[in-house]
């Protein structure tokens, strides 16, 4: 169980509840936010989730060990501009690369377009933000980060596309430590963005899987086939179709090379 308490003092959580099972933790964020009386950035976590979702129709694997959170945020209260949302989603990811980068110094930590977080060329974290219908200023972001997740028992589709912190390295971590060091280094990423100046680019650089791999991006129809050429300073995914470079806000990626998805 995580020290909620703990979470409130060091962190810029202002409310925090963890259960011990629930559907999804993105759906109970999603309900809370019409109460404009709870207080953001509120964190829900719960050691068990039996309806997690990812993107689209995906579900979320997860058991025992998968640090499993949704936080809402009133983004006016966070100071980030409407036009900065976008670049809300890849900020997470970032920071989530940059915690597991300090609890795994050696290993090879990787960032998939928009917010997908490998290691060692398999998927460790995955994020989903959503917004509520009828709170237009408020954003969902639910984590589901495999840190002593064991893969031994997932079914053979999951175990070639996904891994964990303990998986990769023998070793179990703290949850709670790792929950902390996340959300300090969060708040300090999405500050810096709110102030405009952030330099996205070049941050996610380092991380970016994709860059100069052949990738398949489906967006509309038709689907773009190219080179990757990283992302712009907006957070947009570059393309080169062989034509020209075109720019995508929103997507599904997929290596040409690979069936890592």
């Amino acid at each position: 169980m995580i020290d909620t308490e703990q979470l409130l003092t060091s962190t810029f959580v202002r409310r925090a509840e963890w259960l011990d099972e629930t559907g999804s933790t993105n759906d109970l964020a999603l309900q809370w936010a019409s109460n404009s009386s709870v207080a953001t950035p509120c964190l829900i976590g719960a050691t068990r989730q039996n309806a997690g979702r990812g993107r689209g129709t995906n579900r979320w694997y997860g058991s025992d060990g998968t640090l499993m959170f949704s936080v809402l945020f009133d983004m006016t209260a966070l100071g980030i501009a409407q036009h900065l949302w976008p670049q809300f989603s890849l900020v997470t990811g970032l920071s989530v690369a940059e915690t597991v980068e300090v609890f795994l110094p050696e290993a090879a930590v990787g960032l998939k377009w928009p917010n997908d977080v490998w290691l060692g060329g398999r998927k460790v974290c995955g994020i989903l933000i959503e917004q509520p219908e009828r709170m237009p200023g408020r954003l969902v972001a639910g984590l589901g980060w495999n840190v002593n997740t064991a893969f031994a028992s997932a079914p053979e589709d999951i175990r070639s596309i996904a891994t964990s912190m303990r998986d990769t390295t023998g070793s179990t971590f703290d949850a709670g430590d790792v929950l902390q060091c996340f959300l300090q280094r969060w708040e300090t990423n999405l500050t810096t963005l709110a102030a405009g100046a952030f330099d996205l680019a070049a941050r996610w650089t380092r991380f970016c899987v994709l860059r100069d791999r052949r990738i398949c991006v489906s967006a509309t129809e038709p689907e773009c086939t190219g080179s990757c050429l990283g992302i712009a300073s907006d957070g947009a995914l570059l393309v080169n179709d062989g034509e020209r470079s075109r720019r995508y806000y929103a997507g599904t990626v997929r290596l040409v090379e690979s069936q890592i998805v």
